[in-house]
């Protein structure tokens, strides 16, 4: 009979969809093996699309190792705040629970019903705000200044 655990079978460990403690234990223990991001990730196949090259060849030239070095800081930067997140978020719940777009009138009222819970430290809402904001949105409109400034980025 075989003693092996399942999870000690690496190739069908890694063919799991979420990453645990132990497979960025093993990325971060492994200076042998580069795993790029996302940016990366898409810059290194658009050249490989358009010069033929392997990745070694691309990594090996100067020119392509710069714009792959672009798109790996490109990609460790936030695209958005946790205050944007959180507004888009909310308002978000307000458009699903009523069906309605984000300006209809009973939208705003239950935005500003939800942003009020959250003020009084109720649900979801209000326990997460408390490590983002320090002064929360208290209307609407706030709220969707801060989706506007989502969307645009």
């Amino acid at each position: 009979m075989n003693n092996m655990s399942f999870y000690e079978d690496d190739d069908d460990y890694y063919c799991r969809t979420y990453t645990t403690a132990r497979k960025v234990k093993k990325i971060a223990n492994d200076p042998t093996k580069h795993y790029p991001n996302k940016d990366e990730a898409t810059e290194l196949r658009k050249i490989m699309a358009s010069t033929g090259l392997s990745e070694e060849e691309i990594r090996a030239d100067k020119k392509y190792r710069k714009q792959l070095s672009d798109a790996q800081k490109r990609g460790e930067k936030a695209k958005h705040t946790p205050q944007e997140k959180w507004c888009h978020l909310i308002a978000k719940k307000a458009c699903r629970t009523t069906g309605l777009p984000r300006e209809h009138p009973e939208t705003i009222k239950v935005l500003n019903e939800l942003l009020l819970e959250a003020k009084n430290g109720g649900g979801w809402y209000g326990r997460r705000h408390v490590w983002i904001w320090s002064p929360m949105p208290t209307t609407a409109q706030k709220v969707f200044e801060y989706c506007k400034e989502y969307a645009k980025r």
